[in-house]
């Protein structure tokens, strides 16, 4: 079970439809990836990557311009962005090692 943080639950609080996506990776981090359009028709991406504990160790919303992003296209670049963070680009995520707290 994820700890989920102030983040996700900045997310869930809009209560909006959404696409979703969520993995539990070999090395036993889990992703939840969420897309969804806004009323003025922009897109917004939640990726959120958790420890093998289920410790948040990263949670971002980011804003896509509706012109160039559909939600299908949205939740296909942040299922690709949390399995890069959870693989740890650039070297090992610490969280999911450790368990500890590095939301971003």
């Amino acid at each position: 079970m994820q700890v989920r943080g102030k983040v996700f639950n900045d997310w869930m609080a809009a209560a909006a439809p959404e696409e979703t996506y969520s993995q539990s990776l070999e090395n036993g981090c889990c992703i939840d990836v969420r897309a969804r359009e806004v009323p003025s028709g922009d897109i917004q991406l939640l990726v959120c990557v958790y420890a093998k504990d289920g410790t948040a160790c990263y949670e971002h919303v980011s804003a896509l311009d509706g012109n160039q992003w559909t939600v299908q296209d949205a939740l296909s670049k942040g299922e690709d962005q949390a399995e890069r963070i959870a693989g740890g680009e650039g070297g090992r995520l610490p969280c999911a090692d450790a368990g500890r707290l590095g939301a971003g």
